[in-house]
């Protein structure tokens, strides 16, 4: 009995600080661009936490836990159990090929826009990025070949021919529309080749659509929140009953943009019921002189504009020239996804924005190819949709924490 107590005071003092350091390590999931190694890391604290709550259930406790530490320590646990069925077991990844020969393994990237949307570099980094952290330790060796479909489905359709024709083991797809590829998925998937799907949900007609191993994507909703969360810190200090928002969405991302959309405005109405949320569509080339004019044409309208965001930079900052030289100074902006020149006026302390919610796509080329190994290497079956962290603000209080200027995919 006396050596079972020692047992469970030594499990609760590990228990503590292993808590401890999991709410610092959340803390710090995007600085430096690599979301998806510290996740890792926090995901693997969380399952050790849990399994130590596990053996603490046979103890008997000195003193009743309070109410938050009851209740922080279920959600460790909650996300410990969610993340572990959504990502595997974090460790798991070392037991696929550790022994004997190395194995080689040649992947197809086919990328939505590689040379004229910068972004999409960064998807790049990570696929490499994970190769250089896991491979020598998984004893694997990958040969990744990345080309562009450059928005254009027909291009998409004959990359992924190329690819099995070269004999790439998987393809991973980041599509504007991964639906008109089903039926080729469908043909190379029962020939033995796996895809993987990134970026973009798709929306399909039926299960039976879903050819994919898994998604690999952003929570479009989630980044527009976020924004909408920004803007009402915003709001907060101008004692507005009814305030006024602008988002510039792009109709040709579809659903991507609604959700972006949807999320901001959810936000902002549930801090700001009576607020005026406007939605103005770009259905020009989707980019800073499109949204440009967009905006002239909307200042010309609206007398009065507090919060600007869009679905992108792009649109946000045509947005901004627009009203720079109109001098329209009681605007404010809100960037989305991750831009050099939005950052560089956040730190040089530019008043007029507010925010870069940060979409960070070295993360999503990091854990689509941890999916890929999975499944070529582990044979594992995922989950329908494979969790990324959470979005992050960077604001003039934060950004000091990034090493944003190093981050070669911002152009």
């Amino acid at each position: 009995m006396k050596i079972l107590t020692i047992m469970c005071n030594n499990i609760k003092m590990k228990m503590s600080n292993t808590h401890s350091f999991v709410k610092m390590t959340k803390k710090k999931l995007f600085k430096n661009g690599e979301g998806g190694i510290q996740r890792k890391k926090a995901i693997a604290l969380r399952m050790g936490l849990t399994m130590a709550a596990s053996m603490m259930a046979g103890c008997g406790t000195d003193k009743k836990t309070t109410g938050t530490e009851a209740a922080e320590t279920k959600t460790e646990a909650t996300a410990a159990a969610t993340t572990g069925e959504t990502q595997a077991n974090e460790t798991k990844a070392a037991d696929g090929n550790t022994a004997g020969e190395k194995k080689k393994l040649k992947i197809g990237v086919s990328i939505m826009e590689l040379t004229a949307y910068t972004w999409y570099q960064g998807v790049i980094d990570g696929c490499k990025q994970w190769l250089a952290e896991n491979g020598e330790k998984n004893n694997v060796d990958i040969d990744f070949s990345f080309e562009d479909s450059r928005s254009d489905v027909q291009t998409m359709l004959t990359n992924v021919e190329n690819m099995v024709a070269s004999k790439c083991d998987g393809i991973i797809l980041f599509p504007a529309d991964a639906s008109s590829a089903i039926p080729t998925m469908k043909q190379y998937v029962g020939e033995g080749i796996p895809f993987i799907v990134g970026d973009y949900a798709q929306e399909v007609k039926s299960d039976s659509d879903v050819v994919w191993s898994t998604f690999v994507g952003h929570d479009m909703k989630a980044l527009g929140e976020k924004a909408g969360q920004e803007a009402v810190k915003y709001l907060d200090t101008l004692g507005k009953k009814d305030p006024t928002c602008l988002f510039i969405s792009r109709p040709t991302s579809g659903q991507v943009s609604q959700d972006r959309f949807e999320g901001f405005k959810s936000a902002v109405l549930a801090a700001y019921p009576d607020a005026n949320v406007i939605e103005e569509g770009d259905t020009g080339a989707g980019n800073r002189d499109s949204a440009q004019t967009l905006m002239e044409n909307v200042l010309q309208r609206e007398a009065s504009i507090d919060v600007v965001c869009g679905h992108n930079d792009a649109e946000v900052v045509g947005a901004y020239n627009a009203a720079v030289a109109q001098g329209r100074e009681e605007i404010k902006f809100i960037g989305i996804a991750g831009d050099i020149d939005v950052l560089g006026w956040i730190e040089k302390g530019n008043d007029k924005w507010l925010a870069e919610v940060l979409q960070d796509p070295v993360v999503l080329g990091y854990q689509a190819t941890d999916a890929m190994y999975r499944v070529l290497v582990n044979n594992e079956k995922l989950p329908e949709k494979y969790e990324l962290p959470e979005p992050d603000a960077i604001t003039k209080d934060n950004i000091g924490d990034y090493e944003w200027k190093n981050w070669s995919w911002l152009g």
